[in-house]
This record gives structure tokens, sequence and C-alpha cells, in this order.
């Protein structure tokens, strides 16, 4: 049923727990992962301080990546850049994705206020169905 499964990842607590919960889905329905880590562009100056560097984001995506590899699963990793919402939403669009398996908060709890809620918009705009973790 889930046979494409894809992970936003940032490195929060949320994220980690999403991707335990895919792990879990993808060992019942014999499924693969998908990590995607998007870096916000065109925000404004002000930068918040849990900012990620690429090789912070990178080594995000590999520790996904390990962990998923530990249970057996099969697993990819994607680094785009733009907004995040949208990124999301066109990965899962394009690449025929079954299941978006997203954490209810990130790193940045100025942005989600400034810009609203990554799950919401995600949950809102998804093609497919979305399981938001706590």
């Amino acid at each position: 049923m889930y046979e494409k499964i894809l992970v936003p990842i940032d490195g929060s607590e949320h994220s980690k727990r999403a991707l335990k919960e895919a792990i879990e889905v993808a060992k019942m329905t014999g499924g693969a992962i998908t990590l995607l880590n998007v870096t916000q562009s065109g925000s404004s100056n002000m930068q918040p301080e849990s900012e990620m560097t690429p090789n912070k984001e990178k080594s995000v995506l590999s520790e996904g990546q390990k962990l998923a590899e530990t249970h057996g699963i099969l697993v990819k990793t994607l680094l785009l850049k733009g907004k995040i919402v949208d990124q999301i939403i066109k990965t899962a669009r394009e690449g025929h994705f079954d299941l978006i398996v997203v954490g209810a908060r990130g790193l940045s709890k100025l942005e989600e206020i400034m810009l609203g809620s990554v799950s919401h918009g995600v949950t809102e705009n998804a093609t497919c169905p979305v399981i938001v973790t706590r």
C-alpha cells in the first residue's frame, strides 16, 4: 500500500519521531523511504539561531539514512533549497509518493510563528495521505 514514503527531516526531535514512524510503516508494507531536507530560501533577514549549515544538513540526512538501513529499509536522500512546504509537496507529487510522514514541529519556532506550520501546510496541500507525528 505505502511503497514510497517521503520523510522531511531537519534534525529536530519531531522529525526523528517521524522517521521512526515511517520505518515502522515501511517494515509493515515493504516500502522504501526517501529522506528530504529543505533549506529555506527567500526568508527574511532574520536568521534563526538554529539555521543549519550544508554540512549539518548532510549529516542529518546521513544519520537518518543509517537509522533506516539498520532496520533493513531501502532509503534515498534528497537535499533541496526553496520554500519548505512547496518543496515537500512538489517532491511528493512529482515522485508519486504514497505517503508523507512529517513531524508536528521543526527546529525553528520563530519561523513557525511567522510562516505557519510546515506540517499544517503539508496536510492542507498534499495529494497523498499524510501522517503527522508528535
